[in-house]
């Protein structure tokens, strides 16, 4: 589904590098509230779609990336492996892999034809960060329910989530989306016969 929208001519260009910093394992598929904010939003439209989970390991300066295109050129999730005190600049790392990707042939090239640096071959990348909100649909016990505000409220204690991955001079965006779970409780609004509401209470 990303490939055709990458693709789709019908929708304008978001970026050309469209990087979401999600916590998504190295084998298993992008996170459903992701694929929300990319399609149901507003669809974004991307010539590469990366999904960049940072893994901090117990040595000082590991510096390492994996990467797993899901069998495409332009939907690829990366694990960067990051030692506990090196410096969080994911949009530096980022550079680099698309540099590597594109030159092993794993990546689309991307040639830009207007730019201040002769010869530029990488594109420009717009970052997004995903902050869980509960839906009001979603239907949870009591208990369950502390416990997903509570996980979702540690998700999103930074109160600039952007300066710990290194990307304040990025061009990022920190989306809110709606976490569904359980059983949606949907409302309903009865459609009526026009009426005369001229004396009706308007709501303040």
């Amino acid at each position: 589904m990303l490939t055709n929208l990458s693709h789709d001519e019908d929708y304008p260009t978001y970026a050309t590098n469209l990087v979401y910093m999600a916590k998504v394992k190295y084998n298993k598929f992008i996170k459903r509230e992701i694929l929300y904010s990319i399609l149901d939003k507003r669809p974004k439209r991307a010539g590469a779609y990366w999904f960049v989970t940072v893994n901090v390991t117990n040595e000082p300066f590991t510096a390492e990336y994996a990467v797993n295109t899901y069998g495409t050129k332009n939907v690829i999730n990366v694990q960067l492996f990051l030692g506990f005190k090196k410096q969080t600049s994911v949009n530096v790392y980022i550079r680099q892999i698309v540099h590597d990707l594109i030159a092993d042939g794993t990546i689309e090239p991307q040639p830009q034809e207007y730019t201040t640096t002769p010869g530029r071959d990488v594109g420009d990348f717009s970052f997004v960060i995903v902050n869980d909100v509960i839906s009001p649909q979603t239907q949870l016990t009591g208990w369950e329910k502390w416990m997903v505000e509570a996980r979702v409220w540690l998700q999103n204690l930074s109160s600039n989530p952007a300066s710990w991955f290194g990307l304040e001079y990025a061009d990022t965006v920190v989306e809110r989306v709606p976490l569904i779970l359980g059983r949606p409780n949907p409302s309903y609004i009865k459609r009526v016969a026009p009426k005369d509401f001229s004396n009706m209470k308007k709501k303040e």
